[in-house]
């Protein structure tokens, strides 16, 4: 499969390798692309890879990294690295242009923590003319932080900027689904709300011969050969270690719909006072954790605060694997698979909503400055309040299909909410997004929001489309 997007990124590490020495820091959730990304941009160019391994020892590290040396600069056999402090000082004497990546590099932290203050005294010493262009890649969002931007850690301001992959777009991923398979529009949604933006599982989706979502489900996850099958559980056990137990239950509770700390920890079995710990770790180390508060509160001060589980991959294992972990271990896929066909319109309901909001809030021709759910204490919601200063749209989700009379109903229900939201801009629009709406035109006409997968279709083809 060829790569994909990431031209922005590109060309920023272009820019870098023609101005060596360059210090760039990548990070990102696992499996968002860091590694490919690095691998395309190093493909053509004299480069040094260094995974960092946590299953080795220091020592172990510095002699398969002066392997990799004495393979590229055809050094003698005698030649060997010691210690990391050997290590930098030999790169950054390397006058013509090279790439140098350590992949992982959080990893440093368990193996041997001084490496971080020894690459700063390295990289201060560094000479005007070396040649290097330093790339390191983290997927511990949080760790990564702590190493290069808090005050007092060695490598703090020491890298000339840093990138943060995020999961691709709609509008991103839809070309990669129309270069891998002819399927409908619904089909390849369906791919979407399990994959989202991971562009890694769609690798993977060309790499086993899948040609629809049953053969995802047949191939990648219910065998027991599967890629995936153990991708979720190996994730938790690699970043939380015996804790991950209590991970699984958290990322259950969410997917299950509960969204307060309350609801949470009633449900995962953890007090309230130790689940923040938790909680944060989901959202900055690994990135799956959104913390929201209704459209136009503040989060400082917000006391309606919910939590989201907002990875597509997590969700739907907390929802139909996890719960059935004795079947699963059991190698009974088949009835798995059955659960998941029975109980997939109704999962992918949030997902449709999450289509929605994305959709309206990329589109170039509203061009919102706000865009969310919003909800209050007494159990009002609205699915979709977007904002700018001279109009606000409020839409309702609902991933059925709708005939014009039960699209008015839903209209005239979330026009009534509106009257509990003080701070809305006028004009407001009311509307409804379903997979299809009967007679829509006609509604439009009376000035409704109406917006169905022929839209989303249209929206495919020119961004600016939506109407």
């Amino acid at each position: 499969m060829k790569f994909y997007g990431r031209e922005a990124e590109l060309h920023l590490m272009e820019q870098l390798y023609k101005k060596t020495p360059s210090f760039l820091v990548i990070t990102g959730r696992r499996r968002i692309g860091k590694t490919t990304l690095v691998r395309e941009f190093i493909r053509s160019r004299p480069s040094l890879y260094f995974f960092v391994d946590n299953h080795k020892k220091i020592d172990l590290l510095m002699e398969e990294y002066a392997q990799i040396l004495s393979h590229h600069f055809n050094l003698p056999p005698f030649f060997s690295i010691k210690k990391p402090s050997d290590l930098f000082t030999f790169l950054i004497q390397i006058k013509e242009p090279i790439i140098v990546v350590f992949d992982e590099f959080q990893r440093f932290s368990q193996i041997y923590p001084s490496f971080y203050s020894e690459l700063q005294n390295a990289w201060d010493q560094r000479p005007a003319d070396s040649g290097v262009f330093l790339i390191v890649t983290g997927s511990s969002i949080g760790m990564m932080n702590r190493l290069f931007q808090d005050g007092g850690a060695p490598l703090f301001k020491r890298a000339d900027t840093r990138i943060t992959l995020r999961p691709f777009g709609i509008t991103e991923i839809f070309p990669v689904l129309d270069d891998l398979t002819s399927l409908p529009l619904e089909e390849k949604l369906k791919i979407y709300y399990l994959f989202g933006g991971i562009i890694h599982y769609y690798y993977l989706f060309e790499k086993f011969s899948c040609h629809n979502f049953s053969d995802i489900l047949e191939k990648m996850i219910f065998s027991e050969f599967g890629p995936l099958r153990r991708e979720i559980s190996d994730i938790l056990v690699e970043e939380f270690g015996s804790e991950h137990a209590s991970y699984h239950a958290i990322i259950t509770a969410l997917a299950g719909g509960k969204t307060s700390m309350k609801e949470i920890g009633d449900r995962a079995g953890i007090s309230v006072t130790s689940l923040h710990p938790y909680l944060d770790n989901l959202i900055n180390l690994l990135g799956i954790v959104t913390y929201q508060v209704p459209i136009g509160d503040k989060k400082g001060r917000s006391r309606l605060g919910r939590y989201f589980l907002t990875d597509p991959f997590f969700r739907f294992y907390a929802r139909f694997v996890y719960p059935n972990m004795s079947t699963f271990e059991a190698g009974k896929f088949s009835s798995l698979i059955t659960t998941v066909h029975n109980g997939w319109n109704s999962y992918a309901g949030k997902c449709f909503e999450d289509l929605v909001r994305e959709v309206i809030s990329s589109d170039n021709s509203f061009q919102f400055e706000l865009t969310g759910p919003w909800w209050n204490r007494k159990g009002d919601e609205i699915d979709i309040v977007a904002i700018k200063p001279d109009r606000t749209l409020v839409v309702e989700c609902k991933n059925r299909e709708l005939t014009g009379d039960q699209a008015l109903d839903i209209i005239n229900m979330v026009m009534k909410k509106t009257d509990l939201i003080a701070f809305l801009t006028h004009p407001v629009t009311c509307g409804v997004a379903a997979r299809r709406v009967m007679g829509k035109e006609n509604l439009k006409k009376d000035g409704n929001f109406i917006w169905d997968l022929q839209d989303f279709s249209s929206f495919l083809e020119k961004p600016s489309g939506l109407q």
